[in-house]
């Protein structure tokens, strides 16, 4: 076993290399950090069963390194030491899977109970885990990987020509090779919440049992084959033999099942039947397509779906085209009563047009990313927002549902349109945000600028800057440089130089007093830099711009 030290300072670490009993406990390798920073690196790298940690550290601290554990490396098991009995730290201690909070000084007693117990923890914990992996391992020997591999293959290259593999019709127990399939697919993404919250992250087992209860129908009538197609991962493929006369019957059969034994409900789309297996792959792009135009505002739809030729194939963008400009106006105003109306009329649109599907939200996903892009400065150079007519054909164009993109459903697995009209309001809203709080930012550093010009001649420097506009000093210089390309002391400069130019057209003037009224109490210093900003010396400025160098005297350029 592994263990990992982090804490800032060395004596404590030294302590805890001292006081643990490490080989009657069967830690082997025992590394140290300094700070969370660092600690993240190694955990990464080692992945250490036993993590002690300080809580107080510069840079990463003892609860965002916890907080960060908990995402990325849970199996480990943290022991806190801490030199500070603060309930919120002892709370975030708790709440991120802290095993123990051990107080500063150390008490060696406790330190190693408090390894025993962690330990222990482990142990429990990484059998469980091998229970699943076996588990899974098994799993995946009861499934008829070949025969998803053969039936994705066929649909991942369309046109195969060719028979049926024997295996496959022993497997399959049929009679004769069908010499036409018809195709129906399901997304899993498109199914309802409960399905997915049924197999949390355990997408295996989720379509082992649907395809179980798919083929426990198909195989006793021997009349297809249900499969996880594996060129898109969230599709659940349905091949009907012969014309498929009967898949409509069926899908309702097996939709039924899948509702009686998962509470959970489907839409099914169902394609024509074709040659198998050189045009099966058209008869599933038909399936997809329908189930990707089916009206989703029509809540009282069936549950098997097959596209209709001609259909609303215009209706791709939901007319977002047509509002586009208005919604960017209000967009870019930042005014929230605004941004309802342009919204407000949109959607209006949409629900007078009586249609809207799947196809079109994801097509409008895509554009809508690409448009968001531009309003905030986020695209690309060079980039193009997608024709915003959306006449490319589904069929040729569609990817897979994007799942991190969820599109809103309700408990019975229906579009929830109430609840995709609140996040696009709410999307829009944080774009808006974005948009004012940039302006907010501009304004912020244009003031600063008229500032810098107003006392440019003064003794100011940046923390002088930063008190009077209540901002860090590093923020000022970042910011400062994105909006004026260049920093805050060539600005000053900038202005110096500006106004010197101009007192120099002053024959009364002389080089000492200009460089005093400009900010510098030393001659030579201020020469120096006039000349690096216009490649000659005051003297030779004034001569050259003002035909003569009258009041100089011995103070002027020496």
């Amino acid at each position: 076993m592994k263990a990992l030290i982090v804490d800032d300072e060395k004596h404590v670490r030294e302590a805890i290399r001292l006081l643990v009993e490490w080989k009657s406990f069967g830690i082997t390798d025992v590394q140290e950090a300094r700070d969370g920073l660092e600690a993240t690196e190694l955990i990464q790298k080692l992945q250490p069963e036993i993590v002690f940690t300080d809580m107080m550290m510069p840079g990463m601290d003892g609860s965002t390194l916890l907080s960060w554990a908990s995402r990325h490396h849970p199996a480990s098991k943290i022991i806190v030491i801490s030199g500070h009995d603060d309930f919120q730290l002892v709370r975030n201690a708790v709440k991120f899977g802290g095993v123990d909070y051990i107080l500063k000084p150390i008490d060696p007693e406790q330190l190693n109970h408090a390894i025993t117990k962690a330990i222990e923890a482990w142990l429990s914990e990484e059998k469980e885990r091998e229970n699943r992996r076996s588990m899974n391992i098994e799993l995946n020997q009861l499934k008829p990987v070949y025969l998803e591999q053969y039936f994705s293959s066929v649909l991942n290259e369309p046109g195969t020509p060719g028979g049926w593999p024997p295996s496959v019709v022993r497997e399959l127990r049929l009679e004769e090779p069908a010499l036409r399939v018809r195709a129906a697919m399901a997304s899993l993404t498109l199914s309802a919440p409960a399905m997915r919250e049924k197999f949390p992250g355990d997408q295996e087992l989720m379509f082992f049992a649907l395809t179980n209860i798919c083929n426990e129908i198909l195989l006793a009538r021997r009349a297809g084959y249900a499969f996880r197609y594996w060129g898109k991962e969230q599709e659940l493929v349905l091949l009907f033999w012969g014309d498929g006369g009967d898949a409509p019957a069926l899908l309702e059969e097996i939709r039924d099942a899948i509702q009686i034994a998962m509470k959970a409900s489907f839409v099914f789309g169902l394609g024509q039947s074709a040659a198998f297996p050189s045009d099966a792959y058209a008869s599933y792009q038909q399936a997809r397509v329908a189930l990707l135009r089916r009206n989703v505002l029509n809540g009282d739809g069936g549950h098997v779906v097959t596209d209709e030729p001609g259909g609303k194939r215009g209706h791709t963008l939901l007319s977002f085209h047509e509002h586009e400009e208005q919604i960017r106006f209000a967009v870019q105003s930042g005014n929230p009563e605004q941004l309802q109306r342009a919204l407000g009329a949109w959607f209006a649109s949409i629900e007078a047009s009586g249609y809207l599907s799947f196809e079109g939200l994801m097509a409008w996903r895509e554009h809508f990313e690409r448009t968001r892009a531009i309003w905030t400065g986020d695209a690309e150079e060079g980039a193009i927002v997608p024709d915003a007519s959306g006449s490319k054909d589904t069929g040729e164009r569609t990817k897979e549902l994007d799942a991190s993109k969820p599109i809103p459903l309700n408990a019975a697995g229906r579009f929830d349109y109430e609840a995709w009209k609140q996040s696009v309001i709410e999307e829009l809203s944080l774009v808006s945000d974005r948009l004012s709080s940039a302006d907010k930012e501009k304004g912020v550093i244009h003031e600063i600028a008229l500032f810098l010009e107003q006392h440019a001649s003064e003794d100011i420097t940046l923390q002088d800057v930063a008190n009077r506009f209540y901002l860090s000093r590093e923020y000022i210089s970042r910011k400062f440089k994105q909006e004026m390309n260049e920093n805050v002391s060539d600005y000053i400069a900038g202005i110096r130089m500006k106004r010197a130019k101009e007192l120099l057209g002053n024959a009364s003037l002389k080089i000492s007093q200009v460089a005093e009224q400009v900010g510098f109490q030393d001659e030579k210093y201020f020469s120096k830099v006039f000349k690096k900003w216009t490649d000659c010396t005051p003297n030779d400025y004034r001569k050259h711009h003002y035909g003569g160098g009258k009041g100089d005297g011995k103070q002027g350029e020496r």
